[in-house]
């Protein structure tokens, strides 16, 4: 027999029974079909984390209020006055208030800003104007407020601005509105409520602290050393002397957020390809145990096989060949139905689809492997039989 004749015989077995086949499949298909779906939407997910972080720029310092340290206005002038390599400072402190207007009333974030965070997130108003630094010197009570909320205290293509709203029991004017922008790494500006950060932590937070600090570096290549003297600055401001507080206490960068980023979704790929790794296990058993019944079921037409001339190695081959025909289909499949449901998937969560080539080259030589190494036991059983005792089989 040559190498086409056992590879039609294979075929032509695994047609005879087309439902113990597609069943015997199922394993392989639903283990390739969830590594690839983790594939697509873990990449995916990471693209589109990493594009709006690097949509931040490589020029800004995060700094936060943590382990010991309460940043305050104070802190944010000692930073640009003190370090040279940082050329604008934002200070930011956000509550969560509500907020009633035209007869309507919701939760908000209310964010207490500088002029500078509208220029170093790159951001515009569709109505009236961003409030400055006037405003936050004399705490004004005026907002600029996004698009979602002018929908919904005002109603879709309103113009708020002049209009008065009530965050807690205090009043401000609306003096701009922010077009549309959606979800980014910095929050929603379309359900947020920007107001003077002086007057956020007066009127509003009803304390010194900020929740952090952005700082603007010109140079990137200076962002590093920027972010190690700003952090030694802040230790020395505080008197921190806690070695634990200043081995954890961080100045992020764009660099640091990536690499988190980058950890965290590899460990939660790892952990799910791990779980679907189980169910390629069990696809492989299942084989297993499948194609030993199917030795068994056809221990006669392995005698008279034998009986015409066929050896041992034409037997093992052929048994093999239907192992790994099962496992490349069924691997396959999952990655036809993987790539489907990613698509979906991607579009339903607003992440980018990037199509799995390594997904659907590891799924096939990932099945060739599980039919190899769970098709070899039976094949070699079916073919150590002897015809004689093959041909008695009853």
């Amino acid at each position: 027999m040559n190498y086409a004749e056992i590879f039609l015989t294979a075929l032509n077995s695994l047609k005879s029974n087309i439902l113990r086949t597609i069943l015997t499949m199922l394993g392989i298909i639903i283990g390739i079909f969830a590594v690839t779906l983790v594939l697509i939407i873990s990449q995916g997910a990471t693209a589109a984390i990493t594009s709006k972080i690097s949509a931040l720029g490589t020029n800004l310092l995060y700094i936060v209020s943590e382990q010991g340290i309460n940043l305050t206005l104070d802190d944010a002038t000692a930073i640009k006055q003190e370090l040279p390599e940082i050329q604008t400072i934002d200070e930011e402190v956000i509550r969560t208030k509500t907020v009633s207007a035209n007869g309507q009333s919701s939760s908000y974030s209310i964010t207490g800003v500088t002029p500078a965070y509208f220029t170093l997130l790159n951001l515009n108003t569709s109505l009236g104007a961003f409030f400055t630094d006037d405003d936050v010197t004399s705490y004004a009570t005026v907002a600029v407020i996004g698009s979602q909320v002018q929908t919904d205290l005002f109603g879709t293509n309103s113009n708020p601005v002049g209009q008065l709203i009530q965050i807690g029991n205090k009043s401000f004017y609306v003096i701009g509105v922010l077009p549309s922008q959606g979800s980014s790494i910095a929050g929603n500006p379309d359900t947020t409520i920007f107001i003077p950060v002086t007057t956020a932590l007066s009127s509003i937070a009803g304390g010194t602290t900020l929740n952090s600090i952005e700082a603007y570096v010109p140079d990137p290549n200076q962002i590093d050393i920027a972010a190690k003297d700003v952090k030694q600055l802040l230790l020395d401001r505080h008197n921190v002397t806690d070695p634990q507080v200043i081995s954890k206490y961080a100045v992020f960068t764009s660099k640091n957020l990536l690499a988190t980023v980058g950890s965290i979704t590899g460990i939660l790929s790892a952990v799910l390809a791990g779980i679907a790794g189980i169910s390629l296990l069990v696809g492989g058993i299942g084989i297993m145990n499948i194609m030993l019944v199917t030795v068994t079921e056809r221990t006669r037409e392995i005698g008279l096989l034998k009986a015409i001339g066929a050896k041992e190695g034409n037997i093992l081959t052929q048994f093999l060949i239907e192992a790994v025909v099962l496992t490349v289909s069924g691997g396959l499949i999952g990655t036809l139905l993987g790539i489907v449901v990613g698509l979906i998937a991607s579009s339903l969560l607003k992440v980018p689809f990037t199509p799995p080539y390594l997904s659907i080259i590891g799924s096939v030589i990932i099945s060739i492997i599980i039919g190899l190494v769970f098709g070899i036991y039976p094949a070699k059983r079916a073919a150590n039989m002897s015809p004689i005792d093959a041909l008695r089989y009853e």
